[in-house]
């Protein structure tokens, strides 16, 4: 079997092609998030393969990337595997693609985390092997496939409430008009992750995503109204059945109005009227930590899922350090 990593634009397109037999193909997986990647500054995708007689056995998609300045290179870059990695079930297709990872990347990065959005922990073993350890990560999700009916049932009494006020209020939910309304949308998210002290992905990061997808509509963005003003939204990634919360927020002004309720129930409505399969919430925290977000998800009444994310430090020392600088960044933003 042989591993390699491809960097060039050409090669990557060219194993595309064989990929979707894969298990557990998934959008951030996907030729439409590697675009995502290629054309966006801070991010430097390349992907890593297992190939055997011709046959596609492993894939990773790998987003290196550092949010902050050039001069913190060296304590801030670090790997995201989202979705990731894809594997015929080989577990040794899998040991052999991690060794291989850490082979190109130990001396490159200060850690590694692979974002599970399906359920991995028969391989657990294999990750511990290779020197990614678990760390819980809970997420909700929404069999659309049960009828709209059972999925309202299902729904916490406290938020139906609120969905019922934010309607009564006159939240319009719908499609937002991409080509006006995009700057506005990503205000509203820029505002919610500065106030958190959060990095986000520049502005083009969001409209290079509308650019690549060409007429696949992956992704779709429904915005809340009230008055005719845009008060919340939701950027969604549809792909192969599933309908991905990617991000999502609105103007704090408004919170009385409840728009996220509104905005999330009109989309799950949408997403099931629409033949998708599957909403999911697109994480909800470590249990151990108080987040408030995760509240918020789990009166949805969604099945709750606890696939967790892998992490690999590549220099502790260094993720120390790293991790204070953090601290400093947001005390200074």
């Amino acid at each position: 079997m042989e591993i390699k990593l491809l960097e060039s634009k050409s090669d990557i397109y060219n194993i595309y092609s064989g990929i979707s037999g894969l298990p557990d193909f998934n959008v951030f997986q996907s030729s439409f998030y590697y675009d995502v990647l290629a054309y966006t500054n801070k991010t430097n995708p390349s992907v890593l393969i297992a190939m055997e007689h011709g046959v596609l056995k492993g894939f990773i998609l790998i987003q290196v990337q550092n949010y902050f300045s050039r001069l913190l290179k060296s304590f801030a870059t670090r790997a995201v595997i989202s979705g990731g990695p894809l594997f015929n079930d080989d577990e040794n297709v899998l040991s052999e693609m991690l060794e291989k990872y850490n082979t190109i990347f130990n001396s490159k990065l200060v850690y590694t985390q692979i974002r599970n959005i399906h359920n991995v922990d028969k391989y657990y073993h294999v990750f511990e092997k290779h020197n990614f350890k678990r760390n819980d990560h809970l997420n909700y999700i929404i069999d659309l496939n049960a009828g709209i009916d059972k999925i309202w049932e299902n729904v916490y009494s406290k938020r139906k409430n609120e969905i019922r006020k934010g309607i009564k209020e006159d939240i319009i939910v719908k499609e937002i008009a991409y080509n006006s309304e995009l700057r506005s949308a990503y205000e509203i998210l820029e505002g919610i992750y500065r106030k958190a002290k959060l990095p986000l992905p520049k502005y083009n990061y969001f409209e290079n995503a509308l650019k690549v997808q060409g007429t696949e509509n992956v992704l779709r963005i429904m915005g809340g109204y009230f008055d005719s003003t845009l008060v919340g939204i939701m950027f969604l990634l549809c792909f192969e059945g599933r309908v991905y919360n990617w991000y999502a927020a609105a103007k704090p002004d408004y919170y009385r109005k409840y728009p996220n309720d509104v905005i999330t129930w009109e989309v799950v409505k949408w997403a099931s009227e629409n033949g998708f399969n599957i909403f999911d919430f697109g994480g909800a925290g470590n249990p151990a930590k108080d987040y408030g977000v995760r509240d918020f998800k789990k009166k949805f009444g969604g099945l709750e899922v606890n696939y967790g994310r892998y992490e690999c430090i590549h220099k502790p020392t260094v993720m120390k350090l790293s991790e204070y600088g953090f601290k400093l960044w947001q005390k200074l933003n």
